[in-house]
């Protein structure tokens, strides 16, 4: 599956999507230092972040990993699935990563019910039941990327889990696109008051709006990563026919 992607457009959107995520959540890590975290596995230069925030970020690395490794098997939506998500982006941060809630659970100011503890399994798979349903159904890419958009707004109304249920729910949204070798969304914390309305308001057409916009300009971020990885790759193939045919010297260090 990451054939249809090039690995610096991977690492880019990673970055991107990490601190956008994350932020839209309260993680106050910059750009620059999610990209150290992500990209070196380097402490930002400020020591005024808690080690929470940074598991926050570190995270992403592996969520990303599983995603791709996943796609490339065809793994429809699970319970098991979703859990494993979840249990990666919390990992060193929540007592019960990769676990269902248990005590109950209320969003502050919604206007909806939240399922109860006893209800989230069911409704879980519900979920992915419908979901995987409508992607296998959908006629075009438009209804894919509805199915996704309308099934994020009703994953957060279940809020299945004690935490991380938005950047969960926001990976699940990229899972359903790496599938479709689609860009990736990227939700930007500015935005953050904008996409919370349209998940209160369940306006699935105004977070397609958003949502179309925003991959408009990803797949051309995605498709000008994937010429220069075609170009670089076509570049370092000729240097070798060149070494192979004598026209190119190796360096004199490598030739002994």
């Amino acid at each position: 599956m990451k054939s249809h992607y090039s690995q610096d457009y991977i690492d880019d959107v990673l970055v991107r999507f990490a601190y956008h995520s994350t932020g839209i959540e309260g993680n106050t890590l910059t750009l620059r230092d999610t990209q150290r975290i992500l990209e070196g596995h380097v402490l930002p230069s400020s020591g005024d972040h808690s080690l929470r925030e940074l598991y926050e970020v570190d995270n992403h690395r592996r969520a990303f990993d599983y995603a791709f490794e996943e796609a490339e098997k065809g793994t429809p939506y699970s319970g098991y699935f979703v859990r494993q998500m979840h249990r990666l982006l919390t990992d060193r941060i929540l007592v019960d990563a990769g676990q269902y809630e248990t005590a109950g659970n209320r969003i502050r100011g919604a206007r909806f019910r939240t399922a109860e503890p006893w209800e989230v399994p069911m409704k879980v798979q519900e979920w992915c039941d419908n979901l995987n349903w409508r992607l296998a159904h959908a006629k075009n890419f438009d209804d894919r990327l509805e199915a996704l958009l309308d099934s994020h707004i009703k994953f957060e109304q279940i809020h299945p889990f004690s935490d991380g249920n938005g950047r969960t729910g926001r990976m699940l949204i990229n899972y359903g696109l790496i599938m479709d070798h689609q860009p990736l969304l990227v939700i930007e914390r500015n935005d953050r008051d904008h996409y919370i309305d349209l998940e209160a308001e369940e306006d699935v057409q105004g977070l397609m709006t958003y949502a179309k916009q925003k991959l408009t300009q990803e797949r051309e971020d995605m498709e000008n990563f994937y010429i220069i990885a075609e170009r670089q790759a076509k570049f370092e193939k000729e240097q070798w026919q060149k070494i192979q045919n004598g026209t190119l010297a190796l360096p004199k260090s490598l030739d002994q």
